[in-house]
């Protein structure tokens, strides 16, 4: 009985059920229970992803937003069947940041407790990285971001850098963050900062928003950043240039994007205020708390963004005349 639910499940979360089959999964979650079984499917839905099982899909951006919001209508707050809002909250989560910050024609990587492969993470256009000690990587078109699938057991957390990124890193101080690019590698223990080094490109720059770096060239110390420094460093160069810059100039490439990572919905509300030039309200104060991860590129307009946000939080949004009201329940964070 336990297996056929579980396929039914994963037949749900793979938007292949029938509408009579969709009837019994949702009856299943309302009588409770069962929370073995979806995180069983969730965890085979994963394994199809990482093995390359999973059909690439073409689909237009707007039919995605209406097949989200049919499979996640149920909201997290709701105490009856908490665990299922969760585990939707997550999978809706996940199913955007897979198709609005990654080309539809790789599969997804998915973290892994036991390191096989480094995971490599290519990108097009704009991409997200969310890695599993926390650290968050937000990849330039062209670029190529390789990492180990688990941090765990080593001494150092490694990457390899092709191309551009931002990084905000999750402060260890017992496990250094390292990022190779060519002949340099930039050494944090927890700190934002953004890497270029594109193939071709003349010189290698680090620029640091916050925190501490150290840059190094075959054990060789080149320089310490500290906040709005850059280091510009091309071969044969006798010395490394280190000047104070716009760190905003810099950064402009990912300006566009808005990232939410692990924050409130009245911190989303001040980005989306910023972005789309709206001023935002809240008629429920509760509503404010709903905590959540979300990402969305510079092209995704204030109507998707509000719609996935009202499928997250349970919230409702009302667009008029440049005012955004929120409202809602609130959430038990």
């Amino acid at each position: 009985m336990e297996q056929a639910i579980k396929q039914l499940f994963l037949k749900y979360i793979n938007d292949q059920a029938s509408q009579e089959e969709i009837s019994q999964v949702l009856s299943l979650i309302q009588s409770g229970g069962h929370e073995q079984e979806w995180n069983e499917a969730l965890s085979a839905f994963q394994a199809d992803f990482q093995q390359g099982n999973q059909q690439k899909v073409s689909m237009d951006e707007q039919l995605l937003y209406q097949k989200i919001k049919a499979r996640t209508t149920l909201r997290p707050q709701r105490k009856s069947f908490s665990w299922i809002g969760y585990a939707a909250s997550i999978l809706l989560v996940c199913t955007v940041a897979y198709f609005m910050l990654r080309p539809a024609s790789q599969p997804v990587v998915f973290a892994e407790k036991t390191p096989v492969k480094p995971a490599v993470e290519k990108s097009s256009g704009h991409r997200w990285i969310k890695l599993e000690d926390g650290t968050s990587v937000q990849l330039n078109r062209g670029s190529r971001l390789e990492y180990a699938r688990g941090f765990k057991g080593k001494k150092k957390r490694e990457v390899s850098l092709v191309g551009e990124a931002f990084f905000d890193v999750a402060h260890d101080s017992a496990h250094p963050f390292v990022i190779h690019t060519g002949e340099l590698t930039t050494t944090v223990l927890g700190t934002a900062f953004n890497i270029s080094a594109y193939p071709g490109q003349k010189a290698v720059t680090v620029t640091v928003i916050r925190g501490k770096v150290m840059v190094q060239k075959k054990g060789e110390t080149l320089a310490v950043l500290t906040p709005n420094e850059q280091l510009s460093w091309q071969g044969g160069q006798v010395s490394p240039l280190k000047h104070t810059v716009n760190t905003e100039q810099t950064l402009s490439w990912k300006s566009g994007d808005l990232i939410m990572d692990d924050v409130t919905l009245a911190q989303a509300a001040a980005l989306i205020a910023k972005r789309y030039g709206v001023e935002v309200s809240f008629k429920n104060e509760k509503v404010k708390k709903c905590r959540f991860t979300a990402a969305f590129l510079d092209r995704n307009e204030i109507g998707q963004v509000t719609e996935v946000l009202a499928d997250i939080t349970g919230a409702s949004f009302q667009l008029k005349a440049g005012k955004l009201l929120i409202d809602g329940p609130g959430c038990e964070n």
